[in-house]
């Protein structure tokens, strides 16, 4: 049952007009399994899928040292849920500050009536819709039988990235590089000891890549970090780290000849590293082969050959955002 079923529900169990739940970065990390998160966005885009103008909306804010993303959504089709996400994404942070990249809340209301219903951290189910949306990606475009991953950028994103796919694929390998060596072995002992499975350090992002079916890359790039010659035939990419302009993690001559998923078109081809294709003409919006909505709905299938490079384009949406705020909500209501 998705999350705009169970709405009648969660009312009768939280009717307190007053009563406004707080989910903080611990909460939801017990709440939204990979597997949970993953059915939700599913849910989701199956009906934004036959409710096109449903889809949701973005504001950004640049100020010296970082942005300000506004990013809203209503629960397609139905309209059962409202959630509005106001993040901070400073780059330095930790660096300067000792504060996470990514701060922020995201406010869930009942859409039926207007009622705040829960306040939820931003950066922990941020990165919690991430994944989940790779793993969506993954889960009609990556091979069935692929085993190795390539974590490219070793931040807190990377982290459930792996454990998201993981979560749905036969990984029995990472390779991991970061260009902070203490990050990547970091990483890769966490790998170690979380999932169970061989994770090693790279000496390159070429040696990483060298033998992996799957490869994500989560970084802050602005210039390409992967060109063509590193990839091998039949791979799946998801590149997450490119959400404005200004960023880049793919070298456009790979757009040539993939087969290329995106969670929303207009937003790849403005703000993901689609858009840097678009002006270098190794793609056009016509070489999408599906969006998030079309492989969720069944409308499209994802890979097309067993050799064919397959690239996501992730750029983040509000739907992603709403989408898993019920899900976290709801499953914290059956845990009163």
């Amino acid at each position: 049952m998705g999350p705009s079923e169970n709405l009648e529900k969660s009312q009768s169990r939280s009717d307190d007009p007053d009563k406004l739940m707080l989910l903080g970065a611990d909460k939801l990390s017990a709440l939204l399994t990979p597997s949970l998160c993953l059915a939700a966005l599913e849910d989701a885009y199956a009906r934004l899928h036959n409710s096109p103008a449903d889809n949701a909306r973005s504001l950004g804010f640049e100020t010296g040292d970082g942005k300000f993303h506004v990013k809203a959504g209503l629960y397609p089709g139905t309209h059962k849920y409202f959630a509005a996400k106001i993040n901070a994404n400073f780059p330095d942070n930790r660096q300067r500050n000792g504060l996470p990249t990514i701060q922020g809340l995201i406010m869930l209301c009942d859409g039926s009536n207007g009622r705040p219903l829960a306040l939820l951290q931003s950066g922990e189910l941020t990165g919690l819709r991430t994944a989940a949306a790779t793993a969506l990606a993954a889960k009609h475009g990556a091979r069935p039988d692929a085993n190795t991953l390539a974590v490219i950028g070793c931040g807190d994103q990377a982290r459930h990235q792996a454990q998201a796919l993981v979560d749905l694929l036969p990984i029995t390998h990472i390779a991991a590089y970061d260009s902070n060596d203490a990050n990547t072995v970091e990483f890769s002992t966490w790998a170690n000891e979380k999932l169970h499975l061989e994770a090693a350090s790279a000496t390159s992002i070429a040696n990483a890549l060298r033998s992996s079916d799957i490869i994500v890359t989560c970084t802050t790039a602005t210039d390409p970090i992967i060109t063509p010659d590193m990839v091998s035939p039949g791979s799946f990419i998801a590149a997450v780290g490119a959400d404005n302009p200004d960023k880049q993690e793919l070298d456009p001559d790979l757009f040539a000849n993939a087969c290329i998923l995106v969670d929303d078109a207009d937003q790849c081809g403005k703000d993901g590293d689609l858009a840097h294709a678009l002006r270098a003409n190794t793609a056009t919006l016509d070489s999408i082969h599906a969006t998030l909505a079309e492989l969720a709905a069944g409308a499209k299938a994802g890979r097309t050959s067993e050799e064919k490079i397959v690239i996501f384009d992730s750029t983040g949406t509000g739907l992603q955002d709403v989408a898993a705020a019920a899900a976290a909500y709801e499953a914290a209501l059956e845990k009163e």
